[in-house]
């Protein structure tokens, strides 16, 4: 087994720079990363997902405890696409995941899988793609096992640890590029020798390199408005001409000490919707896909369309009152699903027996 206590090498060369970028860092982490000793921690990265050690904010997975919720979601699925995507490993050693025929399965998982079921066809092989914020790796696993691809992730120090080992286990195979390299190599001379590159805020900053799918999926709204705004101006002068940007973030979130409204995100004109709709099972985010235009493309009309409608999103004692009722209709939900499938037992069973019938079939 491979020894991966060069990670934690990296992720304390990576904290002595750390102010380097810590400006990106925003007060919404400030509770998750300001005791950072676990991190040092050889085991606690082994089991980075167990009790979210050390993914707490960035991992789903805990609400896999409405496990009759998560086998249900995945009758939204076709069965091929499952057997394609779904993990055979659970690195990090989470025990709110399912196992089921040796497929690994948990509520975060469910919004990966869907979101890239929308975008596929817009990622060609041989492309170069960024992601922000991309957390643990959730997304980038799907997307590099399917594509022949060059994948970046930009994320705060703690994040990149966890994403490193994740990555480098589930593709040992494939070459990453961490912050030790990137101390020691240009950048640009090497980007034909790694597969992945692993990365803190502002290491692509001046750098002519152009991606041909951008990503950022929940982050953007636990950033402030100047940092999102040092994003975006990477983004798009980084972005090939053609090229996409997928943006998926809150309506509205209200975290880092000021209102971040998805409608007043700041692209400029250049941009033309491909897709613009709620997210996946979740009503207060929203699922934007854009094609980077030479010409002036409809962005600023779809944002407007955003402003002005119902989801324009009320006050954030509004939101914060939103979510406590969400929380008391899911607790009872839950109760009543539990009496239901405790009385309908055989009911429920049919149904397991049914999904896993399925991916036997095409499993064999």
């Amino acid at each position: 087994m491979k020894n991966f206590s060069y990670l934690i090498d990296v992720y304390k060369k990576t904290k002595e720079d750390e102010k380097l970028f810590i400006s990106n860092q925003s007060i919404h982490w400030d509770s998750y990363y300001k005791e950072n000793k676990k991190f040092y921690n050889l085991d606690n990265l082994i089991n980075f997902r167990k009790n979210q050690i050390l993914s707490e904010g960035l991992d789903d997975a805990i609400n896999l405890q409405n496990s009759f919720d998560l086998l249900e979601s995945l009758k939204y699925f076709d069965g091929n696409f499952l057997r394609k995507h779904l993990p055979e490993k659970n690195i990090g050693n989470c025990h709110y995941s399912l196992n089921i025929l040796g497929y690994w399965f948990d509520y975060g998982m469910i919004h990966s899988l869907k979101w890239y079921e929308e975008i596929e066809k817009y990622i060609k092989n041989d492309s170069l793609i960024l992601e922000i914020g991309g957390g643990f790796g959730s997304l980038a696993r799907i997307i590099i096992n399917d594509k022949n691809c060059k994948y970046f992730l930009i994320d705060l120090p703690e994040a990149n640890l966890i994403s490193n080992y994740y990555l480098q286990n589930y593709f040992p195979e494939k070459k990453i590029f961490n912050y030790s390299d990137y101390k020691e190599k240009l950048l640009q001379d090497v980007i034909q020798n790694f597969d992945i590159f692993i990365l803190p805020p502002g290491t692509l900053d001046k750098k002519n390199i152009k991606f041909d799918f951008i990503i950022n999926s929940r982050s953007f709204m636990e950033m402030n408005k100047k940092t999102i705004k040092e994003y975006f101006d990477l983004i798009q002068s980084n972005v090939k001409s053609d090229g996409y940007f997928l943006n998926i973030n809150r309506y509205l979130k209200s975290t880092v000490g000021e209102d971040i409204r998805f409608d007043e995100y700041p692209y400029d004109n250049l941009w033309n919707v491909e897709i613009s709709k709620k997210s996946f099972l979740q009503d207060h985010m929203h699922f934007l896909l854009a094609q980077r235009q030479i010409n002036e493309g409809n962005i600023k009309n779809e944002l407007l369309k955003l402003k002005n409608s119902k989801k324009r999103h009320k006050s954030t004692i509004f939101v914060k009152l939103s979510l406590i009722k969400y929380y008391i209709e899911r607790l009872t939900s839950l109760t009543v699903k539990t009496i239901l499938t405790y009385l309908f037992t055989k009911k429920f069973l049919k149904k397991l027996s049914k999904i896993m019938y399925n991916i036997s079939e095409i499993r064999n």
